[in-house]
């Protein structure tokens, strides 16, 4: 089958503005662009996007790492649902979801070509990959990335464009944008 790549760029709207929450919620639900009904897997430092998510009338879960689960995501967040898991094993059945949503979490896997398998597995055909992580380029991320190497986080941290590569090769074609000195996002189509 031959790989049809789509510009995703139209998607990715606005500017985040660091110093304002509710901007960051609005550029944030305008640039994942979800529908009423969709069904969509929050994955990382979620904050409570899951809230307006669901306000939206979208079905959320938020799949919380079986070592590290916190309470803050029950509290923000106390109307989605919430389940306790893997990302390299998810509980979930093929081609379930419309969105798969990563936020400041990418970097976190223990075997990343499991997690690739498992988000391949568990989003529909022309199902999106959304990723926000950190700008790689700006000296304060680059400082806290070598902090918590120090502090034995096995973490890795990746350019937006290994985030292409990777996710090109995995069945995903998708484009990078930068959003601020600090964040990117990355939003990716299953092709096939």
């Amino acid at each position: 089958m031959e790989k049809i790549c789509v510009d995703t760029s139209y998607y990715i709207r606005g500017s985040i503005s660091p110093n304002k929450k509710q901007n960051n919620i609005n550029n944030f639900l305008d640039t994942i662009n979800c529908s009423v009904g969709d069904k969509v897997l929050l994955l990382g430092n979620i904050s409570n996007y899951g809230k307006y998510l669901k306000k939206l009338g979208v079905e959320v879960i938020i799949l919380e790492n079986d070592k590290y689960v916190t309470s803050s995501a029950i509290v923000d967040n106390g109307n989605c649902n919430i389940i306790q898991g893997s990302v390299e094993y998810m509980p979930f059945k093929d081609n379930y979801f419309d969105k798969v949503i990563f936020l400041n979490y990418f970097n976190c896997f223990e075997n990343e070509k499991n997690a690739l398998s498992e988000l391949y597995r568990v989003l529909k055909y022309k199902g999106k990959v959304i990723i926000e992580n950190k700008n790689p380029k700006n000296l304060s991320v680059k400082l806290k990335s070598l902090q918590n190497k120090i502090k034995g986080y096995n973490g890795k941290f990746y350019r937006p464009t290994e985030i292409v590569k990777i996710f090109d090769e995995s069945g995903f074609c998708g484009t990078f944008k930068e959003i601020d000195s600090e964040n990117y996002i990355y939003m990716g189509i299953k092709t096939d």
